[in-house]
């Protein structure tokens, strides 16, 4: 432990500095660090020292906070950067305040049926976007999942749980994306009866669930299939567990909008326009009076609709427009909105010289007159984007990350450099760190084997 201890206080790569030791595990440490660059908090995980001279786990820790800094879902605790200082490797992610989903169920909490059914839809999502870029979690349990307010979760040590995990799953470490859903199913049973991981785990390998009245059947048999599914039934992929979480909570929520399958995973968690969804989802039957307000609510909709046509129409004054550009997205709403003209976000992209939240460009340019009601399109501002480290990667590796990023690979220029191997990039322009806009390109250095004199 004093070897650890020495850790704290250290400044890694220049740029995080190691504050407060928050976790330590079988593998890995954990610290609450500060990004000097950025200016916020982040989590830096390292690996234990006794595991420096294992040359294995090394490579495969690095590999894995590579292909996780690619990541990027609502629901996952996101991996920022990854580096290696004196030897040893590290990865940077956001830091994460909420208690843990095993914190939570330590004090008997119990979840009910319809607030599960949010979180198994939260947990579906995830796991159809990982499986379709190919990455296994590997260990789903309580301790990697972060409960946030508003039915909301985040998982954790998604992409490398083998390295940066340590967590105990009642089942084995895998690399079977089956065992993810397998997973879920069991955090679903111990969140809403409330039992210990022991009892959990006994029912389940005794095959005898036992519920509260209150959860549904179907819900039910939701999570048993979850449970099968690593035994050869159950569910065959991540996205039919995905449609089944969606019908069931359509079932259960009428006249609640559930939104698409999955908006914000890959295309192919989606079901192709060939397939059909189930047949059993339910079709709400309305009552009259539900059929009334809809009416209702149809008829002065639509007479508001007229209202604005004819004032459009009516109107003859026009208006000066005004300069939008470098200005926050509000501010310019509130003033657009003062000269009775309309404001419309029609795209965001990243631009070196413009804060997030401010307007890049608009449409009609300032000083134009036009009419009253006519909409100003505008071009928003995500921020500037940083130039990740790139320094040792293989030239493919770094193509993939700058392109990932939003990035140009521009002149990649080969030179013998001693200590690299070949193939390996040694230097970018601009460097690491440099804030550049979207589709900026990044000149790189590549190692090129010495000749044999």
């Amino acid at each position: 432990m004093d070897r650890l201890m020495d850790w704290k206080g250290r400044v890694l790569r220049r740029r995080y500095r190691l504050d407060e030791r928050i976790a330590v595990g079988r593998t890995v440490e954990v610290f609450r660090a500060f990004d000097l660059l950025e200016e916020v908090e982040v989590a830096v995980k390292l690996p234990l020292p006794h595991l420096l001279s294992d040359r294995e786990f090394c490579d495969a820790f690095r590999s894995a906070a590579h292909r996780a800094t690619r990541l990027r879902h609502p629901s996952m605790v996101e991996v920022s950067d990854y580096g290696i200082e004196e030897g040893r490797p590290f990865v940077t992610m956001e830091i994460v305040e909420e208690k843990t989903l095993h914190e939570l169920l330590e004090t008997r909490k119990k979840m009910k049926p319809v607030g599960a059914l949010y979180f198994a839809l939260e947990m579906a999502r995830l796991l159809a976007y990982l499986h379709e870029q190919g990455v296994v979690h590997g260990s789903l349990d309580e301790r990697h999942v972060f409960i946030f307010p508003g039915r909301k979760a985040k998982v954790s040590d998604a992409g490398f749980p083998t390295l940066l995990g340590a967590g105990a799953s009642p089942q084995p470490l895998s690399r079977d994306a089956r065992r993810d859903i397998r997973g879920l199913g069991y955090l679903l049973y111990r969140s809403m009866t409330g039992k210990s991981k022991a009892e959990a785990s006994q029912d389940i390998k005794a095959g005898r669930l036992a519920w509260d009245e209150q959860v549904p059947v179907r819900f039910r048999k939701l999570v048993q299939d979850c449970l099968d599914s690593s035994g050869g039934g159950g569910f065959p992929t991540s996205e039919q567990l995905l449609r089944e979480v969606v019908s069931t909570l359509r079932e259960e929520q009428p006249m609640v909008a559930i939104p698409e399958l999955a908006p914000d995973a890959a295309p192919a968690a989606m079901p192709r326009a060939e397939e059909a969804l189930p047949a059993r989802i339910p079709v709400p039957r309305l009552k009259r009076w539900q059929i009334w307000a809809g009416v209702s609510f149809l008829v002065v909709a639509a007479i508001f609709l007229l209202v604005w046509i004819l004032s459009t129409v009516i109107t003859e004054s026009k208006v000066e427009v005004p300069n939008l550009v470098n200005m926050s997205t509000e501010e310019a709403s509130k003033l657009a909105g003062e000269r009775d003209l309309g404001l419309l976000v029609m795209g965001r992209e990243h631009d070196a010289d413009v804060r997030a939240n401010y307007i890049i460009s608009q449409d009609p340019e300032v000083g134009v007159m036009v009419k009253k009601k006519t909409v100003i399109k505008v071009l928003e501002s995500l921020g500037p984007l940083t130039v990740p480290n790139l320094i040792g990667l293989s030239l493919e590796d770094a193509r993939v990350v700058l392109e990932t990023r939003g990035f140009k690979v521009g002149e990649v220029v080969y030179r013998e450099v001693p200590g690299y191997s070949d193939g390996r990039v040694v230097e970018t322009d601009p460097p690491y760190g440099s804030k550049l806009s979207s589709g900026d390109s990044v000149d790189m250095v590549v190692s090129e084997g010495t000749s044999s004199p």
